[in-house]
């Protein structure tokens, strides 16, 4: 399915949209179609309609559903693969939206550096090192195999449930959730984990066990 973008279509999709859709109107926009096969789904690239050389957006059940059952699982793992291979096409979404300025560019950059600056210092530490530090020395071993499980399991449930629920819910939403538990973390961090610092791990032992 080839799905060409310009600023005819732009037009015609923005139609119906009310008062965003006049806010866009008239000027350069970007095209993303969330779709899906069953259980599978996928996003295109983005298009812009003020790139006349620019090449359709092209939909393809190849895209979307995976080739074999081990690619299938880690992408969904509760998926029908032999029914999505059937299964008829359906558009989730489709975001259309005005092409960033320079400005949001920079602002964007800005933001992503200072994200990997903070986590590189709080997230990307404190968790396993609270975890090595907090955990009594005879049962660390077999606690951080745990807690390693958990973590990549909550990874993985992020990473299925992301682009369903942006389909169905837009950016904002999912990004809204991501800030909420951030506001948990920094709680957790700053007001119940207490201070080890050059303390021993049998002295933080005997501190959770109240002596």
């Amino acid at each position: 399915m080839d799905i060409p973008f310009h600023g005819r279509s732009v037009a015609a999709l923005l139609e119906t949209a009310g008062k965003a859709g006049r806010e866009i109107e008239g000027r350069p926009a970007t095209l993303i179609v969330i779709y899906s096969y069953g259980d599978f789904r996928a996003a295109t690239k983005v298009a812009r309609s003020d790139e006349d050389a620019a090449t359709p957006i092209v939909i393809t059940r190849d895209g979307c559903v995976p080739a074999n059952p081990v690619v299938a699982f880690f992408s969904n793992p509760f998926a029908n693969l032999k029914v999505a291979r059937t299964a008829p096409l359906k558009i989730e979404n489709a975001l259309v939206a005005p092409v960033p300025t320079e400005a949001n560019g920079w602002l964007t950059a800005g933001f992503t550096y200072s994200f990997m600056a903070f986590f590189s210092l709080g997230p990307g530490v404190c968790v396993w090192l609270a975890l090595s530090e907090l955990m009594p020395t005879r049962i660390r071993s077999n606690g951080m195999s745990v807690a390693l499980l958990i973590n990549q399991s909550v990874s993985t449930t992020i990473a299925a449930v992301f682009l369903p629920t942006v389909g169905r819910y837009g950016y904002s939403r999912m990004f809204f959730f991501f800030a909420g538990c951030t506001v948990v973390y920094f709680i957790t961090a700053a007001f119940f984990l207490p201070e080890t610092k050059g303390k021993t791990l049998e002295e933080i032992e005997l501190h959770f066990e109240g002596k």
